[in-house]
Parts: structure tokens; sequence; C-alpha cells
């Protein structure tokens, strides 16, 4: 019985060594902080009037 604890204690170390390696902890992964995005013109369009009273 003593060898079994043993054995499962090890087994158990080897477990939580190879989740650390992944980035799992016992308490989860930490909480996404949500982007707050901002609305951005994506395309400039210019008009006729514009390109007119540039020239002038």
């Amino acid at each position: 019985m003593k060898r079994f604890k043993k054995a499962m204690r090890f087994s158990g170390l080897i477990v939580l060594i190879i989740l650390a390696c992944f980035g799992i902890g016992l308490g989860g992964t930490p909480p996404v902080i949500p982007v707050l995005r901002t609305k951005q013109e994506t395309e400039l369009s210019e008009t006729k009037d514009d390109d007119e009273n540039e020239r002038k």
C-alpha cells in the first residue's frame, strides 16, 4: 500500500509538471480582459468638390 501511495504521488507530480509546461494551473486560466475597440475609419473617401477646392 505504501508503494501504491508513493507511485500515485509521483504520478500526480508528473501530471502537474506537464500541465505547468502548457500554462495550465490548478486555478485554471487567467481571466481574459476584453479589448475596448473604437470604431476606426478604414477607407478614405474624397469627393470631386474636395479635389477642386484644393487646386484653387
